[in-house]
């Protein structure tokens, strides 16, 4: 039996550190300009495995759990650094499935004074969900177009083995909106978003827990809202909590958010409550942006406790009705 079964996408991720770019705000919304034609210095370049899925399937055996992956790529040079990546990392690359037919997905990600725009290229895909051995969990997460043809499947094997949905949806995925995942979300333990997508999906609320309040009504039992350096937030039977950004350094941001969710899912597969799952994900998190790539930085369960044995006073708050 496997702890975590990870689902989506695996991609090379080229990192490109630049200086000469200007941000400004048109609309409320932050832009970087740079000019039309001309050739931008990069500073620094960096290239890895990565992909929201893979960046899960790794962070989570790291963190103790028997981990599988299942993605769709090339037997090309990126796809055979992907497998050898989870190889090196003991995840179970059983079902990986290698097609030719389409190349292995890229991104570009442009990384300015420690955040980051990232370029993302999809290949087209057919995806079949394999027969997976019973698991505590599933993580599903981004995917291309096409995705939405696994959620019969997945809700079979959910149901036939009581395996817990953890949902961390990708751009094709947000996209679709709630019709499209509603069959998902009505079978999701723990859905994570950051506020922006929140608000995509459900409008702007008078407060998070308002917000997280209309995401558990399509059918998630637990939601968990991240707002970057500002903290974040969970909502579940246990109470709704908030908590502040893990203190660190900032190198770049990428897998942010994927790390995150993924120590959250791994505290609850160890048996914590979601109070903890909320102090473990900052961490994670805090160390992943404090280096190159999404990674690079993913601790282990010893180096995450550690850290909070060093700061106990690194608490959830309840803020239910604030």
């Amino acid at each position: 039996m496997f702890d975590v079964i990870s689902i989506g996408d695996a991609t090379i991720d080229t990192f490109l550190f630049v200086h000469d770019l200007q941000i400004t705000e048109v609309g409320g919304t932050k832009k970087a300009m740079f000019n039309w034609g001309d050739k931008l210095p990069v500073d620094k370049l960096y290239r890895t495995v990565a992909g929201n899925a893979a960046n899960n399937a790794v962070g989570s055996s790291r963190l103790g759990l028997k981990t599988a992956f299942y993605s769709v790529f090339a037997n090309d040079s990126g796809g055979r650094e992907i497998f050898h990546k989870m190889e090196k990392e003991k995840v179970s690359t059983r079902y990986i499935v290698k097609n030719d037919e389409h190349g292995t997905n890229a991104s570009a990600v442009i990384s300015f004074e420690g955040e980051r725009t990232i370029l993302v290229y999809h290949e087209h895909r057919k995806y079949e969900l394999p027969n997976f051995l019973p698991a505590h969990w599933v993580y599903l997460t981004s995917m291309g177009k096409g995705f939405e043809k696994i959620y019969n499947s997945l809700v079979k094997y959910i149901d036939k083995y009581d395996v817990k949905l953890a949902f961390n949806p990708g751009t094709y995925q947000l996209l679709g909106g709630i019709k499209t995942n509603r069959v998902i979300l009505k079978h999701t333990a723990l859905l994570c978003l950051n506020l922006e997508e929140a608000e995509s999906w459900v409008g702007k609320a008078r407060s998070v827990e308002e917000l997280c309040l209309r995401l558990s009504e399509l059918g998630p039992e637990a939601v968990v809202i991240t707002d970057g350096v500002k903290g974040a937030y969970s909502y579940s039977a246990e109470g709704f909590y908030f908590i502040e950004k893990f203190p660190g350094k900032r190198v770049e941001a990428t897998g942010a958010g994927d790390s995150f969710a993924t120590a959250y899912v791994a505290a609850l597969c160890h048996g914590l409550p979601h109070s903890e799952a909320l102090r473990w994900g900052p961490v994670n998190a805090a160390s992943v942006v404090g280096q190159i790539g999404p990674q690079a930085g993913l601790l282990s369960r010893k180096e995450i406790e550690g850290r909070l044995v060093k700061n106990k006073t690194y608490r959830a708050v309840s803020v239910r009705g604030k």
